[in-house]
């Protein structure tokens, strides 16, 4: 090889996608999620914003392949299958539900989702050797259903009737009921299961609900419930319930509390990951990483809607007031 030659292909190899430039292609990254595309658009502007901070410019240096499931998991496998078609590097799937599609469909190809939890054994086999095709961010952290019963607590004193709305097709409904129960269970409080698989369902279980004289719902977090969050805090709203979300984005649009992981800074790490695999990295060799910070956001507007009082003392711990 001439001298010029061999610089050429060195300088190439040290650009974030090196190895693709060097043979004179630009590496292709699929992205599914339960989210729609409007729904969706923050996080989504959060994971492209990190992968340019590492280098990588769409449509220049990298290809992004968009899927939207618009929180319907029978459109998971079929998208997935159009995705593997495409033949990209790796995947970021936004969900566990959108990881196992894309996993069941072509299980060596790598992929990085945004929000792992302990009980998903057929993705990982642990946060530090994840040990197969899948590795990412974890969604949750320790205890982080015991301090929002703890939290509703504060909101509700005396509260005895919880309820949790969940999406039985969810792919951590289960994990999410066990450790609202024990969390419940522990502070003497009943817990209502409320399900809803879509939007159409919603309605009916929020008058579950107010029926059975829940004083709180904590809504799990799930795609179609994020899709769907306006009409979740409409319903909320005149059933007279408070509602405690994990999302941010759950409490601007209404609801009065979220406590959780924020999704933006996970969505923008799940850069990093991406990054990494596409230099060389596997997945079964990266750790699954936790997030750093959880938000506590109240809203004030609903609060007052709904004639609640929150004290000065509660709403200085909060990251974020709505107003």
């Amino acid at each position: 090889m001439r001298r010029r030659e061999f610089l050429i292909v060195v300088g190439a190899a040290v650009t974030p996608a090196g190895v693709a430039r060097a043979v004179g292609k630009r590496p292709r990254v699929g992205l599914l999620t339960l989210l729609s595309q409007s729904g969706g658009g923050e996080r989504i502007a959060a994971f492209v914003a990190g992968l340019k901070s590492l280098g990588y410019v769409e449509g220049q240096t990298i290809d992004i392949d968009y899927r939207y499931a618009d929180g319907d998991t029978e459109k998971l496998k079929p998208l997935a299958k159009e995705l593997v078609s495409l033949a990209p590097a790796v995947v970021l799937a936004s969900e566990p539900s959108s990881a196992r599609a894309v996993k069941n469909m072509q299980p060596d190809l790598p992929i990085v989702c945004s929000a792992l939890s302990d009980n998903l054994s057929d993705l990982f086999a642990s946060y530090a050797k994840p040990g197969g095709s899948v590795t990412g961010i974890a969604g949750f952290v320790e205890n982080l259903h015991g301090k929002q019963v703890d939290l509703a607590l504060e909101v509700i004193p005396g509260m005895e009737r919880l309820g949790l709305l969940v999406n039985p097709a969810g792919a951590i409904r289960d994990f999410i009921t066990r450790q609202v129960k024990a969390a419940a269970a522990l502070r003497g409080l009943s817990v209502v299961i409320g399900e809803a698989r879509e939007h159409a369902e919603l309605a009916p279980v929020f008058e579950q609900f107010s029926n059975v004289h829940t004083q709180l719902v904590i809504v799990a977090p799930n795609a179609m419930f994020f899709n769907q969050r306006d009409l979740i805090v409409r319903l909320a709203l005149a059933a007279g319930l408070p509602t405690l979300f994990q999302d941010r984005e759950d409490a601007v649009a209404g609801g009065l509390l979220s406590y959780g992981v924020n999704q933006i800074d996970t969505s923008r790490l799940a850069a990093s990951f991406v990054d990494r695999i596409l230099k060389g990295s596997k997945p079964a060799d990266m750790p699954i990483e936790f997030p750093t910070q959880i938000e506590l956001v109240i809203n004030l507007k609903t609060a007052k809607a709904l004639g609640l009082n929150i004290s000065r003392e509660f709403q200085l711990r909060a990251d974020e007031i709505i107003e």
